[in-house]
This record gives C-alpha cells, sequence and structure tokens, in this order.
C-alpha cells in the first residue's frame, strides 16, 4: 500500500500551529489548499495555501469538541472546486494525539461533501495538532476509515521530517563516515544518506557537486545532461580523464553524464544511479526529477534552469542553483563571480532575482534555422559562444552549494542558515548574503504547491528545434 506524505512550508506549519492552538483548552481548527503528487510508493499531499476559519463560522467549540457550520464547509467546497484542488481538515486537541470518535463521524462526513469537488480519485486529508505533536491521516474516496499519514515533511531553513508511523529500523553507518559523524552525529549522517538527490548538468559544476555528495554518503542520485565530451571538459569536469578524450576519437560519441557516472561508482559502488542523457526540457527527463528530496540546477541553458525551477515551487522541492562567470579579454581576468541561491516555498525564485532571462529562453527553444537571422539582427544573443571556465572557481561554488545541501539536510547552522543567495566575488575573495523581492504575480506564487495537478512547462521532444 502506498505510503502518504503531507509537504509544507515553514512558514504555513507554524502559521497552522497559531491558528489551532490559540485558544486551548478550546479545540479551533482551520483548512487548506492542497495539490497532489502520485509515485509508485508514496502519495504528497502539498500544501498550497491556509484557509482560516473566522470564530463566526464554529458552530461549537469546547475542550472536546469541535464543529463548523455548513457555511465554512460550503466555502471550502467553494475554494476546492475553483482552484481544482483538494483539502486539509485541521483541528486541535488540548492533549493526546488520538483522534476521537466525534473526530471520525465529522471529518468523514466533511471529506464525503468535499470529495465530489476535488480532483478525480484525490483524497482529503486530515491534520491533528496538540501541545504534544502532530498526527495525520487521509480520506480516500468511498473509503470507510482513514489511512494514516506516515510523515510530514516541513520545507524550511532546512527540511524538518516528522514520523507520525513505525519507520524502518535505523540506517547502519558505515565506518568511513566516521569523521562526518563527528561533526554531524549518527543522525545527521543518516539524513545524508536517505536525502534523493537530482543534478541537472554534470559540467564543471554540476560533476563536482556529484563527486562531493557521493564521498559525503549520499546513495541514490539522478543524473541529467545530453551533452557530448568535449576535450575542454579534461579541465574542469571530474570524472574526465586523457583516456576518455582518446576513446572519444575512437568512434561513436562519448557522453560526458557516462564519464561522470562510471567515476561514481568507482568511489561508491553501492551509489544508486538513474542516468538519463536527455534534455531537462523533456517531459521523460523533468519527471525523473519528481520524488527528489533536494535537486541541484548546474546547466548553463535558461530554458531548463526555467522548468527546474517550477518544479521546485510547484513539488516543493528544494532546489540548489549554481552559476560561475568569468569575464576576459585577451587573456585578462577583468571580473569573476560565483552564485548560489537556494530555491524553496516561499523564498525568492530565479525570476523573482533576475537570474532568468525571458529572451534567452526564448532563443534556446527557437529551430536552428531561425536562430542566425535573430542574432544578426540584435534580437537574441548567440549561444553558441565559448565562455571562460577554471575548476578552481567551479569547483569552489560547488563546495559552496554542497554546503547548503548540508545546511538544508541536517540545520548545522542553525538560525543563521536561513540563506536565500551567496555573492562570490573572486576577485576580492568575498561572500557576501543576498535577497530579493518576491512579485506579487511571480511564477514561483502561480505554481506553489500544486503538484501533478498543474502541467509542467516541458516538451514531449526536441524536434522542431531541427523543423
Amino acid at each position: 500500500m502506498k505510503k502518504f506524505r503531507i509537504k509544507i512550508s515553514g512558514q504555513d506549519f507554524t502559521r497552522l500551529q497559531q491558528l489551532v492552538l490559540a485558544d486551548l483548552p478550546t479545540e479551533s481548527g482551520a483548512f487548506a489548499l492542497m495539490g497532489i503528487a502520485t509515485f509508485p510508493d508514496r502519495v504528497d499531499l502539498i500544501v498550497r495555501r491556509i484557509i482560516e476559519i473566522p470564530k463566526e463560522l464554529f458552530e461549537y467549540r469546547d475542550e472536546y469538541h469541535l464543529r463548523v457550520k455548513p457555511e465554512a464547509i460550503n466555502g471550502l467546497i467553494a475554494l476546492c472546486e475553483s482552484n481544482q484542488l483538494s483539502a486539509v481538515l485541521c483541528h486541535s486537541h488540548a492533549s493526546g494525539l488520538i483522534y476521537s470518535l466525534s473526530d471520525d463521524y465529522g471529518e468523514k462526513r466533511i471529506s464525503e461533501a468535499v470529495q465530489p469537488f476535488v480532483p478525480p480519485n484525490s483524497p482529503v486529508a486530515s491534520l491533528l495538532f496538540s501541545p504534544d505533536g502532530i498526527n495525520g491521516r487521509v480520506w480516500l474516496p468511498k473509503a470507510r476509515k482513514p489511512v494514516p499519514i506516515s510523515e510530514v515533511v516541513i520545507v524550511d531553513r532546512s527540511i524538518r521530517r516528522i514520523t507520525l508511523t513505525s519507520s524502518a529500523q535505523p540506517l547502519r553507518i558505515d565506518e568511513i563516515y566516521d569523521r562526518q559523524v563527528l561533526a554531524f552525529g549518527p543522525a545527521g549522517q543518516a539524513m545524508i544518506a536517505q536525502t534523493k538527490v537530482g543534478i541537472i548538468g554534470v559540467g564543471g559544476t554540476g560533476s563536482a557537486v556529484a563527486e562531493q555528495l557521493v564521498r559525503l554518503g549520499v546513495r541514490d542520485v539522478v543524473l541529467i545532461d545530453p551533452d557530448q565530451l568535449d576535450p575542454s571538459n579534461l579541465t574542469r569536469v571530474y570524472g574526465t580523464f586523457a583516456s576518455s578524450i582518446h576513446k572519444r576519437g575512437k568512434g561513436g560519441p562519448v557522453l560526458k553524464i557516462d564519464q561522470v557516472a562510471s567515476n561514481l561508482k568507482r568511489i561508491n559502488p553501492k551509489v544508486s544511479l538513474r542516468v538519463i542523457p536527455k534534455n531537462v526540457v523533456l517531459t521523460e527527463a523533468a519527471t525523473c526529477l519528481l520524488d527528489r528530496d533536494v535537486l541541484f540546477l548546474c546547466t548553463d541553458e535558461h530554458w531548463g534552469r526555467s522548468v527546474v525551477n517550477q518544479i521546485a515551487y510547484q513539488y516543493f522541492i528544494p532546489t540548489i542553483n549554481l552559476g560561475a562567470r568569468i569575464a576576459a579579454e585577451e587573456g585578462q581576468i577583468s571580473a569573476a563571480v560565483g552564485v548560489v541561491d537556494v530555491i524553496r516555498p516561499d523564498k525568492p525564485c530565479l525570476w523573482c532575482s533576475q537570474f532568468l532571462k525571458a529572451d534567452r529562453i526564448a532563443a534556446e527553444s527557437m529551430p536552428f534555422k531561425d536562430r542566425p537571422h535573430l542574432i544578426r539582427e540584435g534580437y537574441v544573443e548567440s549561444l553558441d559562444t565559448k565562455t571562460p571556465s577554471v575548476v578552481s572557481i567551479t569547483t569552489t561554488v560547488a563546495g559552496q552549494a554542497v554546503t547548503q545541501f548540508l545546511q538544508l539536510v541536517t540545520d548545522f547552522m542553525g538560525a543563521t542558515g536561513e540563506i536565500s543567495r551567496l555573492n562570490y566575488n573572486v576577485m576580492d575573495g568575498t561572500v557576501r548574503r543576498g535577497s530579493a523581492t518576491i512579485p506579487a504575480e511571480c511564477l514561483c506564487k502561480k505554481v506553489r504547491g500544486f503538484g501533478d495537478l498543474m502541467p509542467l512547462p516541458t516538451v514531449a521532444n526536441l524536434d522542431f528545434l531541427h523543423a
């Protein structure tokens, strides 16, 4: 049977706690709208929006019972139907986390009223809060009894996991990680090992990220990169060797991703690797990222970045974006910078920070035959111009990004780990924090938490580029 888990932003989790626990010992409640993401082994219920219930819409409340008026339920139904989302029913107990018989009756009644108006076959979820913690369950269509929620995942400055049902045996930690256990403890090392990662782009930054993650003990990695090996890759791509370049000249194309994957297997033969030599804008590639816990965005293409940027907010998958740029003329560097963005719900996306460029995306998604004319006319910049790259700089940026990954999974930085952007100035050796304002109509707000209930901006094939 599939497991169910709730994914919620730290901001919304705190807001829900405030709403339902404010009047203790008197019970209180709230609603939420949620998107859904379905996988072979689990269903993620993604909280998009909190809905406060005005006090006048409670029929009665005391220390042991709670009932909302039909007007409140009708309002929830209208929101579910108009937004094509499902619902979360939230309430509190003064103590204890056991659902009462009145909870069973009330939730079943509301879920049956709501389910005709939510997307087909969608569950209605429930969260029970008390000073003792949290419990949860889902009501499936036409089910007589609810199914427990196994886990609540809170996406904040770190990824906090609250296990609600009995879990598997503790992960055995190999002694090769003893130095890291001294830093993060056994629980921290276990979190590193259990975190599923996706890396988009395995060039200068991506290959360095991949090698560091596998050496840290990450066990499950998806790699996406369609590019063939180029001789210049030897200077900055981890896992490439002179023999790789020689092999390239002996027959068919050698893919960069295969060289990187082979190197990772040499580091840890037990690592689970899924190698996808395709562009991430393709539906079959992008959908392989949806079950990941953390993504690393290391591609140079803005089109691919825009797709992964949307995935981060639509599915609540924290994504670490990396960029490095060197300005040089006649062999002289005039500027060199690196950027690391940690994008996640309620934090600025790559559109907010103006990292993404619409004209660049338009150019990358344009048929090849149309590009030269528009480049000559100055409407788009050339996509084939080589830019400077230096392994020490790309590796430094990768190291900063992997450190942010460690913050996400272990919270080792504590309150100081609330980071949106790091700006690395190579020329003066400084790293400064940065942020951006989230525009009211930004895409990251529009797609927030929909999961599978909203299509991704991917394409089935890239044949049109050759038309």
